[in-house]
């Protein structure tokens, strides 16, 4: 792993310490049967596990109707060797989306999509001087979506 990798990985973990805040959009594209269009705006508690860094995430979600929903979340990020691990915790359990891994001094791609079901989960990554950016992508027999998050 060379030089430039490896500080991003570090600038990375450094700036998710950081995190505070976060907003996301949810859309669908062609071919999609959900209806997952809208958009939430929350808060970020951070909180430090040995390496783990976790994410419990909490907001409001405005869906295309102007339905509103509680919304939350726990995410775990952990620095390994030459990516950073991304896993969901459902109760408590761990369950493993990306590594994501340096693509350029400021962006990551994932090593390999997530598969749940039918349907195959990507995610890139770039960090700004302001915000890290996540968007994910999701594709299946019916589903087209894209979520795009900003942290900052």
């Amino acid at each position: 792993m060379d030089y430039k990798s490896l500080a991003a990985l570090a600038q990375l973990c450094e700036r998710l310490h950081k995190v505070r805040a976060f907003s996301f959009n949810a859309s669908n594209g062609p071919g999609s049967k959900t209806n997952w269009r809208g958009h939430a705006r929350g808060e970020v508690e951070v909180t430090t596990a040995g390496a783990h860094i976790l994410f419990a995430e909490q907001a409001e979600f405005t869906d295309a109707e102007g339905n509103k929903v509680a919304l939350e979340n726990r995410y775990r990020w952990t620095r390994c060797v030459d990516f950073v691990r991304l896993e969901h915790l459902r109760r408590e359990q761990p369950v493993l989306l990306f590594n994501l891994v340096p693509i350029t001094e400021h962006g990551f791609r994932h090593q390999s999509p997530h598969l749940c079901g039918e349907d195959t989960y990507t995610a890139d990554l770039i960090l700004h001087p302001d915000e890290i950016e996540l968007i994910w992508q999701i594709v299946g027999p019916r589903k087209n979506e894209k979520l795009h998050y900003h942290y900052w």
